[in-house]
């Protein structure tokens, strides 16, 4: 009676898998494009013409990604960046994402998400509460910016079920029960840098282990030369046939959902 037992959770387990592993194609890899740092433009205008130009490409081509907001920008009221937001998210080719709240300078010693846990929890709060109450939206992926983590990241992610990826970090969780999706492909050498070789040097060594993967970006970072090692690194992509998703819609394949 325990080896059916034994077998039958095992036989459980395979079905799961093989679940799973049906929802990516054999020859169809998983992309999210993890574009970072979405805050008001100032004088510039609703958002900035760099954020407006890597917007308008995503829609425009039909493609999916994810915007990551940080909380600050949502604190004063901006109705034209809040609908700047919400009409975005409305067309469903871009989810925007919690990516801490502090606008952080070169002056900060220490990382949003490497201090204590009621720090962290505040951070955290904030950015999810103003979402919901200027923009409508539940932000349901997390992200650290400009920062590492530590224990205390894990404890106070819990307290936030409604988070229900987060991308990168924290590696190996103990308190929090959502979805972690590791870094495992770069397409920025150094950060703020997109560079193709470099990226095509990567792809071609990892790729065959890989059936997802999320490439992080900063638009706002790029000059045209960089903005067109984007492009380029988006059109070999497109030439692989991989599909783009939004980080909400890879965590309903990942979980079979």
């Amino acid at each position: 009676m325990y080896n059916k037992k034994i077998l039958f959770s095992l036989l459980l387990l395979f079905c799961a898998i093989s679940l799973t592993n049906t929802a990516f194609s054999q020859n169809r890899k998983i992309v999210i494009l993890k574009l970072d740092d979405v805050t008001a433009g100032g004088t510039e205008g609703v958002v900035t013409s760099r954020w407006q130009r890597v917007a308008d490409y995503i829609e425009n081509k039909k493609l999916k990604a994810g915007f990551g907001i940080i909380g600050f920008s949502l604190a004063e009221d901006n109705p034209a960046y809040f609908k700047w937001i919400t009409d975005r998210a409305e067309r469903g080719f871009i989810e925007f994402w919690n990516h801490g709240y502090y606008n952080r300078t070169k002056g900060d010693t220490i990382g949003e998400f490497e201090g204590t846990y009621e720090q962290q929890f505040k951070a955290l709060q904030l950015t999810d509460s103003l979402a919901k109450a200027k923009l409508g939206l539940q932000l349901r992926v997390w992200g650290p910016h400009w920062s590492s983590t530590n224990t205390n990241t894990d404890k106070a992610l819990a307290q936030f079920p409604q988070i229900k990826m987060t991308l990168g970090s924290p590696i190996s969780p103990v308190y929090y029960k959502g979805y972690v999706l590791p870094n495992t492909l770069d397409m920025e050498y150094p950060v703020h840098n997109p560079n193709y070789d470099e990226f095509l040097k990567a792809y071609r060594e990892k790729s065959k282990d890989l059936n997802y993967f999320y490439l992080q970006g900063h638009p706002n970072s790029w000059n045209e030369n960089q903005w067109q090692n984007f492009v380029k690194i988006v059109e070999f992509l497109e030439s692989k046939n991989v599909k783009f998703v939004t980080p909400s819609e890879f965590l309903e394949i990942i979980k079979g959902k």
